[in-house]
């Protein structure tokens, strides 16, 4: 069976020495389906942040920093392993601050920062290993019709050449799934149904 890499989690994109951009990412998913995949006897590694780690003591967690640090980590894993599984769930930083190493002083009355576009890691998995079977995630905004999100999601799907694309709404993040492919898509109640899909339907 194929190796499978899973990141999960949220980076930390620097705006200072000691301050930094992030998403409210727990890993939550990204952990269950790493421990499922362990229980079933397959070969996984998790590539998650910080607090994921520490949500599961009893994972070998590679931990990864901000967005460029979490793409040199997967690129290199998946160079190594060119014919795996990648399920990319982790909450990646779309911007970072162009700013020095230095501290911001406190105390300002105003503080403008200046943010620029981060590379799209899901968007070069298949340039350096393009036999992957990917699966990447979506959350539409809260209150996004379900026939947008998946339209987004099937454009996402046909992007990155990602098998599934599964994709929910940030206000409905236990119920109304859908995972989503370059053609199809299968609709679910609850997560949980479509987590049992999802790694049920893994290569």
């Amino acid at each position: 069976m194929r190796p499978v890499l899973i990141t999960c989690g949220g980076t930390r994109n620097p705006v200072d020495a000691i301050r930094y951009l992030s998403a409210g990412a727990t890993g939550t998913t990204g952990i269950a389906i790493a421990r499922r995949l362990r229980e079933a006897g397959r070969d996984v590694h998790v590539l998650g942040s910080l607090e994921a780690s520490l949500r599961a003591p009893d994972l070998a967690v590679e931990v990864y920093g901000s967005t460029r640090d979490l793409l040199a980590r997967v690129q290199r894993w998946c160079t190594a392993n060119p014919d795996a599984v990648v399920v990319h769930s982790a909450a990646v930083g779309d911007y970072e601050a162009a700013t020095d190493a230095g501290k911001i002083p406190s105390g300002q009355a105003e503080l403008v920062l200046r943010l620029t576009p981060t590379p799209k890691i899901v968007d070069q998995i298949h340039t350096w290993a393009p036999n992957t079977w990917l699966v990447s995630f979506k959350a539409g905004r809260p209150g996004i019709p379900a026939d947008e999100l998946e339209a987004i999601a099937r454009a996402q799907a046909r992007r990155t050449g990602s098998k599934v694309v599964f994709a929910n709404a940030l206000d409905h993040t236990a119920t109304d799934v859908m995972l989503v492919g370059p053609d199809e898509t299968a609709r679910y109640a609850n997560r949980e149904d479509a987590l049992d899909a999802l790694i049920a339907s893994l290569p």
